[in-house]
């Protein structure tokens, strides 16, 4: 990396706490004031601060960069968690990702393998053609001419997580909704750990590989001997990341057939395999001239329990056709709301939650849903759950629906760039057949496997 990264905890921390005194003072000031604004000034003064705290942070996290970039890069895809400006600032961080120069690739590439990577590798490309928050990605030939894609790890990094999620906790901790936040931070912190260890993302690779059988889908396979723990070679997939792709203009049909192989990858991961890849940035998706889909960077993968998908399936239903006491009960069984509501606060969360039920229940209204017919759908979702989290103080957050509301919310989003139709309806929740025999209980779940 670049020599004007921070280094030292020391010093990380007093940019962070810089910040964090800026936001925190910030805040009180907005605190001070906003006993005697009208309705109308409060929610302008309100508006300010949710800005110019959001431009704090993001100038902070962008000059850490490394685990700071990428928690901030986690953060933007949580809509509703975030007001809309700190989103904004945070989306900014996909862009800024400074890579290593050659010598310290090479050296951190000898170091990962325990021997240069000309001894291990027919050849090897110093030179990264990708570039990620944690590390970055490099062409070389493996035996028999195999083309691989070598993923090496920045040095340090695993040293800095646990200090810069601490620094990042005191940096949010000024704002009004970090009891909100706090949760999502934990969760975020345990997958950045499992995201550093290649070892474990060549079996999360492997695990997809052998069981992700989809037509048009591709998952790549790990190459032992370029692997260790800071280290990943794996098959080199033909094609362009998806946000590539969608630039060379494809025709409708090409978009629908991509858009539903997306789909259908979330669909059978989440109610089959009862594991997830997490992270739906569009360089994940590798786009074939057949256009297969490729999935790559296993870093982030989420494994969810039998009773946890079963409730979820259950919810998706629930909620999109507004039965109010299933309802309820649900969420309490499911932990997220407080056993005990005045009736005054669980019917307005009820309406919230019935209004949202018929926004989602639209996707499955008829056997296509066409994003290109509706373009504001996306953020009229967005604003039902904004509407929803005024009652925030009555959930209890779950971490189980961090990485899969991020997931799901991805994939929509990347369907409203794509304005075409996408077949939605699916057995597990929209259809009259019961599957959980099916792909409940028989899927695996990686989670259950180690």
């Amino acid at each position: 990396m670049k020599d004007q990264i921070p280094k030292g905890k020391l010093r990380r921390s007093v940019i962070g706490g810089k910040t964090a005194v800026r936001v925190g003072g910030q805040v009180l000031g907005y605190m001070a004031k906003k006993p005697f604004l009208s309705k109308h000034a409060k929610q302008a003064a309100r508006q300010r601060l949710d800005e110019s705290s959001a431009q704090a942070v993001f100038a902070c996290l962008s000059l850490l960069k490394g685990t700071a970039l990428k928690v901030a890069q986690m953060l933007s895809m949580e809509l509703e968690l975030f007001p809309e400006a700190v989103c904004r600032e945070l989306q900014k961080s996909y862009n800024q990702v400074p890579p290593m120069n050659r010598a310290l690739a090479s050296k951190a590439a000898t170091n990962a393998l325990g021997k240069a990577p000309g001894q291990v590798f027919e050849a090897f490309e110093t030179e990264a053609f990708a570039a990620a928050s944690l590390g970055q990605v490099h062409a070389a030939q493996g035996s028999n001419d195999r083309a691989l894609a070598v993923k090496l790890q920045y040095p340090g990094i695993n040293r800095t997580i646990e200090d810069d999620m601490q620094l990042i906790k005191r940096l949010l901790r000024p704002l009004p909704d970090f009891v909100l936040i706090g949760p999502v931070l934990n969760e975020i912190e345990a997958r950045l750990m499992e995201e550093i260890d290649y070892e474990a993302e060549a079996r999360n690779m492997t695990f997809f590989q052998e069981r992700l059988d989809l037509t048009g889908v591709l998952v790549p396979e790990p190459w032992l001997p370029g692997c260790s723990g800071t280290i990943l070679s794996a098959t080199k997939l033909d094609g362009l990341p998806l946000n590539q792709w969608l630039e060379t203009n494809p025709d409708v049909h090409e978009r629908e057939v991509v858009a539903e192989r997306l789909n259908d990858i979330f669909i059978k991961s989440f109610y089959e395999l009862r594991c997830i890849h997490a992270d739906p940035n569009p360089g994940n998706y590798i786009v074939g001239p057949d256009l297969s889909v490729g999935l790559v960077d296993f870093g982030c993968v989420k494994t969810f329990s039998v009773e946890f998908v079963e409730n979820y399936r259950q919810l998706i239903r629930i909620v999109s056709t507004g039965q109010r006491d299933k309802y309820f009960s649900l969420l309490r069984r499911m932990k997220f709301i407080q056993e005990e509501l005045d009736e005054d606060t669980e019917e307005a969360i009820f309406q919230c939650a019935y209004g949202f039920g018929g926004w989602l229940g639209r996707l499955y209204e008829s056997e296509r849903f066409d994003f290109g017919a509706v373009p504001g759908y996306i953020a009229e979702g967005r604003e039902w759950s904004r509407t929803l989290l005024k009652y925030r103080r009555s959930f209890t957050p779950n971490p189980d629906f961090v990485f899969l509301d991020r997931t799901r919310y991805g994939l929509l989003r990347i369907f409203e760039q794509f304005k075409c139709s996408v077949r939605l309806r699916n057995p597990y929740e929209c259809g009259d057949e019961q599957p959980s025999a099916k792909g409940l209980m028989t899927g695996g779940g990686q989670g259950n496997e180690k």
